[in-house]
């Protein structure tokens, strides 16, 4: 049977190789969102609750608690320079990626000597983000 070039290639792994990545992408960025959406819901839920409260007239707490505190979050601080180490490491891991792919002998892995660099454009968007995030 003979194969069109363009099927040849889809059947060689880079079509899943490119699927893998921009898959776990896709499904980071959801689940951040929902946690993002569940978050304002609490906020507004809170708020509608306060408001009742003002309206009925029953004292309200001093400060509100705010934070959500279950699971494993309990009690972790993140520290506002993740981003730099982070963005270190994949920045080192894609450049020793592209090296490698590049320097290796057989040809059909060669072709694929850019996808390390998804690794570097990573870890420098981190790096981005934090010097366009970070507080003066």
């Amino acid at each position: 049977m003979n194969h069109s070039p363009r099927l040849r290639s889809m059947n060689d792994g880079s079509f899943f190789l490119i699927v893998w990545t921009f898959g776990w992408v896709i499904l980071l960025i959801v689940i951040w969102q929902l946690r993002a959406r569940r978050a304002e819901r609490r906020l507004e839920r809170i708020h509608k609750e306060r408001m009742m409260a003002m309206e009925k007239g029953i004292p309200l707490p001093e400060v509100p608690d705010y934070e959500e505190k279950s699971g494993a979050w309990l009690g972790l601080r993140v520290n506002p320079k993740w981003p730099l180490g982070v963005g270190a490491i994949f920045v080192m891991l894609g450049m020793g990626l592209t090296f490698a792919l590049w320097a290796t002998q057989d040809r059909d892995v060669q072709k694929v000597w850019a996808f390390g660099l998804l690794g570097v454009f990573f870890g420098v968007g981190l790096w981005l983000h934090y010097f366009l995030t970070r507080r003066g």
